[in-house]
């Protein structure tokens, strides 16, 4: 999800609960205004009921009274139950499912008896009305919309949590968002700098290539001039590298057997040269069948390559193998899996690997993971993950399937 989206959404649950609030509050106070307008009247007609001598007058206002309670229980849909002053019942309307269940009547003296307890937990939580010239007590309950408008809090609580949390994460990254575009800033004018140089050098390999060629002094050494235009060639595939950085890549058909191939033969050629005395082994099980991904090749093999660096520097000790292989298809994607027989990731370092700035190495700059993981999820849509294992490191990759395959 965009952090524009996210930031949509949370403004648009904002707004929902700010106005859920507002409309709750009018609706509760429309329902005590009206509330204590009823039962002021009521109790004034109860009050004029008690004052009056005439059996006529008291007849009526009872009657009223009787009426205006009657309509707000039938409006509101309250719970009530009419007992003697016995607590004998008389009527009910209204009751919860539990006590006779949906269509069903006081039919049994079990029915009743639960009735008139149920009075007597009414009672318990409010006054009941008593007309004791009529004989008859009224028992009260909560509305039903109230019991309904309990959860609300709860939803408004929940959802300013996820607005909350939903605020910390934009923030969290933005931030992550800002130092990756501080760190492609500098890639692309690290980039922009090696320019010069490298038409340079370029122009000089020309110059010496014209030449004749001194001969070499052992045989079996490599030529100079052909390891010196390897180099460069080497230095305009970095600078190409951080070009691409920063933004969206043409993704086309990548054999990533070609790829990983090509990178054993380039790191077991500079293993010696890696400070490294130990016996360490790339080995590729991918075969040649294996079906190609969609991406930019560029990219791809320096991902893979940051994998193997890093594989390399933690077996500099003891030395090693490293596996990538192919693991088969997943859905639409290709799975493939970089493992190494080295000490492994520390436990409390493995949910920060990827980050930007994290490293364990003394001399480390802390991108070469982070920058693998934002080329294969971010730049080819794919995931990378790094594996449990009781040695050494694994990483599970990922990548989309190239239409024609």
């Amino acid at each position: 999800m965009s952090r524009r989206v996210a930031a949509l959404l949370v403004a648009v649950l904002f707004a929902a609960v700010l106005v859920s609030f507002l409309v709750l509050t009018d609706q509760q106070q429309r329902i005590v205004r009206r509330n204590a307008q009823v039962f002021e009247r009521v109790q004034a007609l109860l009050y004029a009921m008690t004052a009056t001598e005439n059996e006529d007058d008291r007849v009526r206002l009872q009657g009223e009274a009787q009426a205006r309670l009657l309509g707000e229980v039938i409006r509101l849909r309250i719970p009530v139950v009419t007992t003697d002053t016995l607590g004998n019942l008389i009527q009910f309307a209204f009751l919860p499912e539990r006590l006779l269940g949906p269509g069903r009547q006081a039919t049994t003296p079990e029915d009743i008896e639960r009735i008139e307890s149920y009075a007597e937990e009414l009672d318990g939580q409010r006054d009941h009305l008593e007309f004791k010239e009529l004989n008859f007590q009224a028992h009260f309950g909560e509305p039903e919309f109230l019991r309904r408008l309990r959860w609300i809090p709860w939803l408004q609580a929940a959802a300013l949590l996820a607005i909350v949390g939903g605020g910390a994460w934009l923030i969290f990254t933005s931030f992550r968002s800002e130092k990756e575009r501080i760190w492609s800033a500098m890639a692309r004018e690290s980039a922009h700098q090696m320019g010069t140089p490298l038409s340079s050098l370029v122009g000089w390999l020309e110059v010496l290539e014209g030449r004749e060629r001194p001969e070499p002094v052992n045989a079996g050494e490599p030529d100079l001039i052909d390891e010196m235009a390897a180099d460069v060639r080497r230095l305009q595939k970095v600078s190409r590298r951080f070009e691409l950085i920063g933004r969206k890549p043409k993704l086309e058909k990548v054999s990533i057997r070609d790829t990983v191939d090509h990178l054993r033969r380039y790191f077991e050629a500079r293993l010696p040269s890696l400070r490294t005395d130990a016996s360490i082994e790339i080995v590729v099980k991918v075969d040649r069948e294996a079906p190609p991904v969609l991406g930019n090749a560029t990219l791809l093999e320096w991902a893979f390559e940051n994998l193997i660096k890093n594989a390399i520097d933690a077996m500099a000790a003891d030395g090693g193998r490293i596996t990538i292989a192919h693991l088969g298809p997943n859905g639409r994607r290709s799975v493939f899996r970089v493992r190494d027989t080295g000490p492994g990731v520390p436990q409390p370092d493995r949910d920060r690997i990827f980050d930007i700035g994290f490293t364990t190495k003394e001399s480390g700059w802390g991108v070469g993971l982070s920058l693998t993981k934002r080329i294969i999820e971010d730049m080819h849509d794919g995931t990378i993950q790094l594996e449990d294992t009781a040695r050494g490191a694994s990483f599970r990759i990922e990548l989309p399937r190239s239409r024609s395959a």
